[in-house]
């Protein structure tokens, strides 16, 4: 759909076309609220109701060094599009040649990415060359190839051609109608001056790729309107590619009237395709969840995201927070972990706001057993150390489980501090009470998973320590042994 935002009547340009009559094109620009019809500055003195030439100043790329905004000396251009359509030479090798070198640095089908690349090779490797007294000479493209090839051999420089306005838009659509693109050249004049520049064509303007290009070029070049033509005759955009902007899509050459040299119209039209690596621009909010138990130990888990038809599920960290991006709108959240109970919130995310949701899980009947921590060897009555890479002093220490729900028991996984060389340790040996020996120096939330034998998975988050028992051994005089080299009882993490 396209929006228009001035009240005055439209201003058209009356364009003459090849093998066509009088059609109307608008210029316009496009932003995040649609297409917008660009009108002459109002010379009365009243407020103007559109947008306005030269009114995005951020658009307005400085002209080249050296080069006038228009031909000088000031000519009608009008007759030319004969000789314009002429000059525009893709099927040339040397042409073709020099369109896949330049579109080769965004390989893949006729894209948008490839436009830039040509645009920017030529704006900034541009020599410009007036015309000889009296004529409007206009040289091919594969001509201007070699003269560039030739200044940039003796100045020891890149040169991608050397001319006036209408050299360097023969030259551009001569590019791009290389790598499939389909161009057409605007001759601009009226009041004693003339000018050439290239659009392309985008495509229709209901398609959501012409919009996601035009999107895309917003945010690569960081401009708010993106400027070109619309033919209200069957609705397809054209972009400029004029050299008096510092990127495609800049603001568009002011004239009274145009004529329009619309290239190789006999072939069917291409429009520019995405980039290959593109990836839409989407509105988004922050989603923020913390999921804990009901004793409030955080819980590493899984949110479950839904929205859209979708369900996402993203993982919790040890410190069970989440902060994740989503595109804005409405979704059910919950929390999934194997022996807990969440309930399931809505929450509606808005563009660049935070919205935080908390869970607590509720446990679930879970087996009637025990977590022990074991710091002393009771039957010695002693306790063993040694020292870590670091120096510290580390205690051989024994976890196991024990109570009534013990035989229900297939497996228990201990999830150790991420400082351990091996964070997990998994035991199904139920004739040691699926015990884990490790050599530690501190405590920590140590979560505990146990798989009993119908398959139902139960979380602990045991709070690790061993101090207090360390402490009573020593009131009671148990030995302190160092058992660096006793290998008889080193073992475990």
């Amino acid at each position: 759909m396209w929006v228009f935002m001035s009240s005055k009547a439209l201003w058209l340009f009356v364009v003459i076309l090849i093998g066509s009559g009088a059609a109307a094109d608008i210029p316009c620009g496009y932003n995040d609220t649609g297409f917008h019809e660009i009108t002459p500055p109002d010379t009365s003195g009243g407020p103007s109701g559109g947008i306005t030439f030269g009114a995005s100043s951020q658009d307005q790329g400085a002209p080249l060094a050296g080069v006038p905004r228009i031909s000088e000396p000031a000519k009608e251009v009008k007759s030319n599009v004969d000789l314009i359509e002429a000059a525009v030479d893709p099927e040339n090798t040397l042409t073709r040649n020099k369109a896949v070198e330049i579109a080769a640095d965004a390989p893949g089908q006729y894209n948008i990415d490839q436009i830039c690349y040509i645009y920017k090779y030529l704006r900034d490797n541009w020599e410009y060359v007036s015309d000889p007294r009296g004529i409007d000479y206009i040289s091919s493209g594969n001509n201007t190839i070699k003269l560039a090839e030739k200044i940039a051999a003796r100045q020891n420089r890149s040169v991608a051609g050397a001319g006036d306005c209408d050299d360097y838009a023969v030259l551009t659509a001569s590019l791009i109608e290389a790598i499939g693109g389909a161009t057409r050249i605007v001759l601009a004049y009226g009041g004693g001056q003339g000018h050439a520049y290239t659009e392309v064509y985008l495509g229709d303007i209901d398609s959501n790729s012409t919009k996601a290009i035009l999107n895309w070029l917003r945010n690569k070049y960081g401009c708010n309107l993106i400027y070109g033509h619309l033919t209200e005759e069957n609705k397809t955009f054209w972009l400029n590619l004029d050299w008096n902007s510092t990127h495609p899509g800049g603001s568009l050459f002011k004239s009274p009237k145009q004529s329009i040299a619309c290239v190789r119209q006999h072939y069917v039209r291409t429009p520019v395709g995405l980039p290959l690596q593109y990836t839409q621009l989407v509105k988004t909010g922050m989603l923020a969840c913390t999921v804990k138990d009901e004793e409030g130990n955080p819980l590493a888990t899984t949110v479950l995201v839904s929205g859209g038809g979708k369900q996402v599920p993203i993982s919790v960290d040890l410190l069970g927070v989440i902060k994740e991006k989503l595109p804005v709108g409405d979704y059910e959240v919950t929390a999934s972990k194997p022996g807990y109970k969440f309930e399931t919130k809505t929450v509606t995310l808005l563009e660049d706001l935070e919205a935080s949701v908390d869970f607590v899980g509720a446990r679930e009947s879970a087996p009637n057993i025990q977590i022990i921590t074991e710091a002393t060897d009771p039957a010695k009555r002693c306790v063993y150390y040694t020292r870590n890479d670091e120096g510290h002093q580390v205690f051989k220490i024994r976890v196991y489980i024990t109570g009534p729900d013990f035989y229900k028991i297939k497996s228990v996984k201990y999830s150790l501090h991420q400082t351990f060389e091996n964070p997990e340790h998994l035991s199904t040996d139920a004739s040691n009470n699926f015990e884990m020996i490790l050599w530690s120096w501190g405590r920590f939330v140590m979560p505990i998973t146990v798989t009993t034998m119908d398959g139902n998975e139960y979380e602990y988050m045991y709070p690790f320590t061993f101090r207090a028992q360390l402490e009573d051994a020593q009131r009671s005089g148990y030995r302190f042994i160092d058992a660096t080299n006793a290998w008889d009882v080193i073992g475990g993490y």
